[in-house]
């Protein structure tokens, strides 16, 4: 006969281990999505590193390639606003893999060298894939993991960053300048590496969903139901999302224009990526540093400081003759705004905790307005000013945006 008492133990070692499997089952699908977040970097960052090439190969001018960033942003755009106004009624661990294979799918296309019409079809379907897996990475993250989200947030925008910082390694590696047609190399590569992290994450995504809100879509509809639209009525989304836009504005117009402001003040071709590099390097250092300063501050006091921070130093190199301490400012600069992003998820998803998808696409409308609008009038500026005048004109942008941060106020995250 059984011991009761040992069949008690029994039960509780089962349960115990049955606990210990679903924590690894969601270990694995986070690593997973991390590792999405890796591959979407090789692949936003693919065009800008291997733009020459592929204006070798299709014969076109800088406006012309300029014009597949454009369409890139505005498919990416497209998704924001409509993920927006109906994310909240998607199972959002179905659609970050939709959007997944959209990319990758993309990415395998454009390494196929397709004409140019149709690229441009295919940069706006990416675009439109990339924009959609973003947003519900930082949405699900506080929505699944409440009390964990200001650590595995910011990790997540690491991984992100280390494919930033290894995507120009890869692409001069696999590219030859010599041979136009080799610009397709590194798209199969991210488009195969893709598939297959995109497969393993498929299947690790099937063993987590009965243990979410997601397996019961109708109960998780009927407690979201109502105007989806809702929070655009509110003053403090239009806030979150100029701020986004003047953060950005500042990230992007740096990464887009500070090459060719050191090219002005008469430094080398090398040094000048140099500098950009050492930008990106002391970003890359902050995102792995974010989830501990949000347990010494929230993430709107993080952002409000380092924000500011970063504006001043990046003004202070700004006005340094000596090459060495440029770079010194640049990278403390990228250091303290690296976490910024998803500084800023995070106050947005906690300002609005039952619309964390559409709280998700307040930022990414900002970064792909900022990314079609900065560029744009930076560069225009420079031609009258040089381009001094406007990375400072970024740097203020960056001040307001914090100013409007403070306006805001507490608690979001």
């Amino acid at each position: 006969m059984i011991n009761p008492l040992c069949m008690m133990g029994m039960m509780h070692s089962m349960e115990l281990k049955k606990k210990e499997a679903l924590a690894k089952n969601h270990i694995i699908f986070i690593i997973l999505a991390c590792c999405v977040y890796i591959v979407y970097a090789f692949y936003l960052n693919g065009f800008g590193t291997n733009a020459p090439v592929m204006m070798a190969f299709y014969s076109i001018t800088s406006a012309q390639q300029g014009f597949i960033f454009t369409m890139q942003s505005i498919g990416a755009l497209l998704m924001s606003v409509y993920l927006a106004l109906h994310g909240e009624r998607y199972n959002k661990i179905n659609v970050f893999a939709a959007g997944t294979l959209m990319f990758t799918a993309a990415s395998l296309a454009v390494g196929l060298a397709p004409p140019y019409i149709l690229l441009i079809v295919l940069v706006m379907a990416g675009g439109a894939g990339y924009s959609a897996l973003d947003i519900m990475l930082n949405s699900m993250i506080p929505e699944l993991y409440p009390n964990q989200k200001n650590t595995l947030l910011p990790i997540a925008h690491a991984f992100f960053g280390t494919g930033a910082m290894i995507t120009p390694i890869l692409i001069t590696t696999l590219v030859n300048p010599d041979i136009p047609s080799s610009f397709s190399k590194p798209f199969l590569l991210i488009g195969a590496v893709g598939a297959v992290i995109f497969t393993a994450f498929f299947i690790a995504s099937r063993r987590v969903i009965p243990e979410t809100p997601y397996y019961d879509m109708a109960a998780l509809k009927n407690h979201t139901s109502g105007n989806q639209a809702e929070i655009f009525k509110t003053k403090k989304a239009w806030m979150f999302l100029i701020a986004g836009v003047m953060f950005f504005s500042f990230q992007l117009g740096i990464v887009s224009w500070l090459p060719s402001y050191c090219r002005e003040i008469g430094l080398d071709f090398a040094s000048s990526g140099a500098m950009l590099t050492a930008f990106f390097a002391g970003s890359l250092v902050m995102r792995f540093c974010g989830p501990i300063i949000l347990k010494k501050m929230t993430a709107r006091k993080a952002y409000i400081l380092f924000g500011l921070f970063s504006a001043g130093a990046v003004a202070a190199a700004l006005f340094t003759a000596n090459h060495t301490a440029m770079t010194v400012w640049i990278a403390i600069g990228g250091f303290m705004q690296g976490s910024c992003v998803a500084f800023l998820f995070l106050m947005s998803t906690g300002a609005f905790p039952h619309r964390v998808a559409s709280a998700s696409s307040l930022i990414t409308i900002s970064v792909n307005a900022g990314a079609m609008t900065a560029p744009l009038w930076m560069g225009g500026l420079a031609e009258l000013t040089g381009f001094r005048a406007p990375l400072l004109l970024v740097c203020a942008l960056m001040v307001l945006s914090v100013l409007l941060i403070v306006r805001v106020g507490e608690p979001l995250a």
